[in-house]
This record gives structure tokens, sequence and C-alpha cells, in this order.
């Protein structure tokens, strides 16, 4: 594998400004899966100018109030749910001669900040001349650990330049909020308020910080220890109030010989139940010490190693173009950041990156974000799903909800399972997310064969969506006593209500007949017979999901040979394309919903996103006709729809427009082509660009448990790189405009298609085939 250069594995920032340290703060965040950390400069609490939006996140921590209805009317969501703005731990200055360290004072010179995409690290430098004539020059380091997800460190160094003295440094764990006005625009948080209450204490020394959310009732605990790396200190104490720890250390500094502070910060684990804060103080307080053993060195060569292990598996590389090679890499570091880990966490629609979206989880993961982690790190991609299954008692009490007394329904938006979709046209009416759920959970299975997540989880999550179906649908003698599931939205959030969404009921089709082969394949299995018995399930169901599953309307207009959107959608006028100003999009932002739904409009792939997912249910020829009317009338004003429209593209032999739409895709937060990076990157997108790559230009499709490829990468590019998982056997490819390689980098042998055609793989042995 090539090794990463200057120009396409790092993002840099030659200066700071007012104006693009509002989205920078985004695309410099550093995160694991447990914390997120944004990109704010170190001292953004002194000076204001500087800084955006400060914040610190842990995965899944999150307060909740309740919704205020003009109108309420039964089985509406209850409550809000909005992760947390955490107290800060980053927050470092230091002063010479009582003058505090900030970009508004003194002359700052040669600043520069380096996201470093290959090894995690956050650098940052510059050289600091005070009002006194004293300078210094600075270089700190920041990284999020994946070895303790606990953890994020901060490497505070300065070398004094021309001057002996004391330089005085100053540390702090704070919740620091700047006031922002209220947005009209539904993807940015509501707003945070009075959250949180924290108190400071003393444990054994360490001094930590309890954190409690008023209404959730959700705790935890966060704590920073000031460590001296290098230099002598003449002094270093630490003062607590409920709002904030503080630590300030003196420095005796001396011309040209560098001092070092480093900063261990620590967030727990939440809890629910106060009564064992003591517990899960201790257990971080472990952590710190263990940290503070090791040391900040050791501790970054470890995480520089994990990182070389995640880019050993995950790269993808192409030739031709060094800033789309940055932005590539740049989108998934970002995706790694992203993923809960713990099994009861998932990936939020901005990651941990800002509070967009308010830190919810939705169909994004499964049909984004998963693919990446099944095929490169599929250990990461079972905890996703395992969340999932966590939740199933929330996701049943929301069928009850919607007067479906078997089986689950997913919540569209949420953290903890429960639905937070205040608007149900949008939100709790995209029953899709059931199947799409569940499509994940096959896509999984198909490519690792993981037999023991399929009984201790996957079983389950398929069983409950299943049953959701066949009990909220029905066979309608008018359809040709066809299964029908009607008053359902799709993906595309400009159609609602609507009877036999098609790709809902082709989604749920899948649904059924997966779960039915999955349960007639582990039907003798005695984890089964226990999970029958705790679900209170009679192998007779089987019978009837195939049945409805086989069954399946879907809506087809004969006369236009088109698959048709829904029952109801080519009874509508297009919508006005023509005299509607570029100022107007996006239209949720300009037109009221009812305005919308009474046209052919779409916001984002729908149809076509069945097209991809189930490509064998269509032929060729029909995919062109559905891609060339759909795409004429889809705004994408969601960010998930260029993705798709570019595999779709790709796969048709529309080269220009499938090249066209990955670039949209690849550098949409890097370029800030949405206008919203700053409250958080698009980490759907962000996911769609791996599977333009692989799905698309690569080809890769995996039908009858077997991987095959079709190459079709650009003529701008002269060669695509990626490894692949499957079946526990890593594969690697490389294509060019010519010829592909394969090479089986771990398994013993694996037999794939290329262009149709089988080829055996052995390990270790190359395999060149024409394309």
């Amino acid at each position: 594998m090539n090794q990463f250069s200057n120009e396409n594995s790092a993002l840099i920032e030659q200066t700071v400004d007012k104006e693009t340290i509002k989205f920078h703060e985004t695309l410099f965040t550093l995160s694991n899966g447990h914390i997120g950390i944004r990109g704010s400069l170190e001292e953004s609490d002194l000076d204001w100018d500087y800084a955006e939006n400060i914040g610190t996140y842990v995965n899944g921590y999150f307060e909740k109030a309740p919704i205020q209805y003009g109108e309420w009317a039964y089985g509406y969501a209850k409550n809000h749910q909005t992760i947390c703005k955490l107290p800060n731990s980053h927050l470092i200055s230091f002063s010479i001669d009582g003058e505090w360290f900030n970009l508004g004072t003194g002359t700052t010179t040669n600043h520069q900040r380096t996201l470093d995409l290959q090894q995690g690290l956050l650098i940052r430098t510059f050289t600091w001349e005070s009002s006194n004539g004293k300078k210094v020059d600075a270089r700190i380091e920041r990284l999020v650990s994946y070895d303790f997800p606990e953890l994020l460190l901060v490497s505070y160094q300065l070398t004094p330049l021309n001057f002996d003295g004391e330089i005085v440094f100053q540390n702090k764990v704070q919740r620091t909020l700047k006031e922002v006005a209220d947005s009209d625009d539904p993807r940015v948080a509501s707003g945070h308020g009075k959250q949180i209450a924290t108190k400071a204490v003393d444990t054994k020394g360490l001094p930590m910080m309890l954190v409690s959310t008023l209404n959730s009732h959700l705790h935890i605990w966060c704590t920073a220890k000031a460590i001296v790396g290098m230099g002598r200190t003449t002094k270093q104490e630490t003062t607590l109030q409920d709002e904030a720890i503080m630590t300030t250390t003196a420095f005796e500094a001396k011309a040209g010989k560098p001092i070092q502070l480093v900063v261990v910060a620590g967030y727990g684990d939440k809890f629910n139940e106060e009564s064992k804060k003591e517990h899960f103080a201790e257990k971080l307080e472990q952590v710190i010490q263990e940290a503070s053993r090791l040391g900040y060195e050791e501790i970054k060569h470890m995480h520089i190693s994990n990182m070389a292990n995640f880019w050993r598996g995950s790269d993808v590389q192409l030739a031709g173009d060094d800033q789309l090679q940055l932005g590539l890499r740049f989108n998934l570091f970002h995706l790694n950041q992203a993923a809960g880990r713990d099994g009861l966490t998932n990936i939020a629609a901005k990651g941990l990156t800002g509070d967009g979206y308010e830190g919810h989880y939705f169909w994004d993961t499964e049909m984004y974000m998963l693919p990446f982690f099944i095929y490169t790190q599929p250990n990461v991609a079972r905890q996703l799903l395992s969340y999932r299954h966590s939740i199933l008692p929330k996701a049943r009490e929301r069928a009850r909800d919607l007067g479906v007394e078997q089986g689950a329904l997913y919540a569209w938006r949420t953290i903890d399972g429960e639905e937070c979709s205040a608007y149900y046209p949008a939100g709790t009416a995209q029953f899709h997310i059931n199947a799409d759920i569940a499509h994940g959970v096959k896509v999984y299975y198909e490519a690792t064969q993981d037999a023991d997540f399929m009984r201790k989880h996957g079983l389950e999550i398929l069983i409950e969506t299943a049953r959701f179906w066949v009990t909220f649908g029905d066979f309608i003698p008018e359809k040709g006593n066809h299964f029908c599931l009607n008053g359902v939205t799709g993906p595309d959030e400009y159609t609602a209500i609507v009877n036999n969404n098609y790709y809902t009921n082709l989604m749920a089709k899948h649904n059924l007949l997966f779960a039915a082969n999955m349960v007639n394949h582990y039907q003798e299995d005695l984890a089964f017979e226990g999970l029958s018995k705790r679900l209170n399930f009679d192998l007779q169901e089987v019978e009837k999901w195939q049945e409805a599953g086989n069954q399946m309307y879907l809506p087809y207009d004969e006369e236009r040979k088109l698959t048709k959107q829904d029952d109801s959608f080519f009874d509508k006028a297009v919508w006005n394309f023509e005299n509607t100003p570029r100022e107007k999009y996006p239209l949720l932002l300009h037109y009221h919903p009812l305005t919308i739904y009474r046209y052919q409009v779409n916001k984002q792939a729908d149809t076509v996103l069945a097209a991809f997912l189930y490509g064998e249910d269509f032929a060729l020829e029909q995919k062109k006709r559905d891609y060339h009317y759909y795409e004429k009338i889809t705004t994408h004003d969601s960010s998930l729809s260029h993705s798709v429209f570019g595999m779709m593209a790709s796969e048709i032999g529309e080269k220009e427009k499938a090249y066209k739409y990955f670039m949209n895709t690849a550098l949409m937060d890097l370029n800030d082509m949405q206008k919203n990076t700053k409250d958080g990157i698009h980490a759907a997108n962000m996911g769609g660009t791996w599977m333009s790559l692989i799905y698309g230009f690569a080809g890769m499709k995996v039908v009858n448990n077997q991987l095959g490829f079709s190459p079709r990468i650009p003529e701008q590019w002269g060669k695509l790189s990626f490894q692949v998982y499957f079946h526990n056997q890593l594969i690697r490819i490389e294509m060019t405009h010519d010829v592909t390689e394969y090479r089986l980098l771990e398994g013993e042998s694996l037999e794939l298609f290329h262009q149709g055609g089988k080829l055996l793989l052995n390990t270790n042995h190359l395999v060149i085939i024409e394309n």
C-alpha cells in the first residue's frame, strides 16, 4: 500500500479568521465514537471573535423535554431528545507577565493548524509576541484515544525565544456556551438552554465533575489532570467550583528550552442510577491513573498504531486527483470517528462533530454508513446493529402506539429508542426504517456469515420487523388481493402519507422473505428455541410472512412503462421547476409542506434507491427509464441523494453524470457545499462517498452470497485501489481502465465474480484479469 503524502493526508489551515472558524470547528473535530471534541481553539473562551460553537459531546448522553404541540393527538411523540453540550476540557491558555494569550492580544504569526488524517492528531503551531516583546514558539497536539475511549489528551509545548521568566498555564473543565440566534432550519438543533447541572468534587485527590441532566436523569463524570511533561514548575494548584475545575501551573522558563503541559481529560460512561456514582467515578479515575502512568508519548504511539491499522484495512486510493484523495480520506476518517462501539450507541446524523439534528440517529446508519463498516471493520458493524437490538423494547411500545399489536416499529429519529420526531408525516410515517434495519442485518450476515450475531441479535430483529409488516398491511381485493401498505411515507420527504410507496413495499418484501429464510435456517438451533419461547413465536407465522412477501403489491404504470413511486404519484402535476428561483431551494425552507405534497417533486432518491438496492428485481432498460424520469423531478435538497443517483448513473452507463454526482458527494463538507457544515458533518453523505466508489465505480455486488465486481472507473483517474472483508477473508483490489488485480491478503481461498465470470483466489496469489 502506498504511504500517505502531505498533499492528500492532511487538512491544513494556514490562518484562522472569524468566518472560516465557523465550519473549521466541525472539520477539525476529533472523536472516537464515545466522545467528540469540536475543533475550537484552546483559548476560545477568552476571545469569542474566534469561537462559534464550542462543543464536547458523549455519544448517547442527552437531555429530554416535552414536545409542546398546539394541537395534540394520540400517539404523537412525547419528548424531544437533544445531545448535551458537556463541560469542555481542552480549554487551555498561558500568560507571560500576567498577559494571557489569545488571538486578540499581542501579535500572533505563523499560525497553522493541521488535521493529520494518517495519525489522527490535531496539531497547532504559532509564534506569539506579548505586548512587552516577549516571544514564544508554540506546538499543541490534541488526540482522542481509540485505545482508551474515555480520553482526550492535549500536549501544550512552549519554547521561550528571547527571555527567561515565568510562564503560567491555566487549564479548565468548564461548560462554555456562546449565545446563538435561533434558527428556523429544521436541520439545526433547537437550542440547549439549561440541560445539565454540574458539581465538582475532590475524589481521592483527583478533582472530578459530576454532570447530571435535569429530565432524562443521566449522569456522567468528567475530569482533567494537568501533568508536567518538560520543564521545571514553581507551583501547581487546583480550585473547584460547581461549574468549573481550574488548574494553574507556573513554569520557570528559560530561553531556548521547551516546557510542556499535558492535559489528560476523561469522560466516563453514562449511568442513570445516582447510587452508582462512586463506582463510575472510580472506573474513570483508574483510566486517568493508567494514562498518567503510561505518559503522553506512549498513548500517542498506541493511538498512531491504531490509526495505522484502520487505514491498512479501510483506505481507498485513487490516482489522478490529490484534492479528491484528500476529500475521500477526510470522509473515511470522520466516518470512523463517528461510530459507537459499545453496542448501546449508534452514529448520529452529524457524528459527534456538532449538534445539528440534535444528535439523533436515523435510517442513515444502516443505509449509508453501515456498508463501509461491514466490509472494512465488521466488528464495528456488529456493534452498530447490536444497538438496534438493544432498543427493541421501545420499538415494540411504538408499534402498540400505532395500533399494531405484534412486532416492533423502530423510531424514525431517536437516541435511546423513543420516537422524538414531532412531525409525523415525514417522521413516524417513514415505516420503511424497519425494513432498512432488517436490510442492514441482511447485508451484514451475507458478508460475514456471523451465526453468533444472528442467534443473539439478528433473528429477533428480523422476527419483530416481519411481524410488524404482516400486522400493519392488508390483502386488498381491489389490488388483485395483493398485500398493500397504506398510509406511509417513503424516503422522499416531499411526498407524504401515501398508499404503496414502491420503496417501502419492496424493502418490506425482502424483509419478510429474508426473515422467513433465517428462521427456517436456524429453527433447530437451541438458542432459537429459547428465543421462540421468549417471543411466544410460532413457526406458522413464517407462512404468513412468505405469503405477504410473495404477494407484495409493487405499483407500476403499464402505459408509461415506469415504476410508480406510489399509487397516486403520477396523478399529481409536476412541480414548476422552470419558474422556481435558485434562492428558493431547499424547498422545505420556503414552501409549506402541503404545497410541496401536491406535486411531483422529490427531495431525494426514492424509487431510484429501491432499484439500486435490489437491482436484480429490475431489468436494465427499466432502471434507465426510471432513472431519467425521476432525475428530472429530484431537487437533491437532501445530502443523501447525490450518491444514490451517482451509483445508479454508473450502473446504467451515464459516466459523466456519475462522476458529477460523485464529486458533489465527495467534497460536500470540505467545500461546505450545503452551507451548513458549521452544524456538523454530513455523516451519511460520507458513507455514500464510500458506497459510490465501491458499489458505483468498482461495481461491487453480493448476489446469492457471492461477491462480484464490474469495474467502471472514471476516465479522470488512473487507478482505484481498496480492500474489503468478505466471509472473514480480506481481499485487495486494484482497478485500472484495462485490468483488475485481485489478491487475497487474509484467508485460504475465495471464489468471486469479475464481470460475471468466476475467479478463484488463493492466499497471496495475484490474479490479473482484463476488464
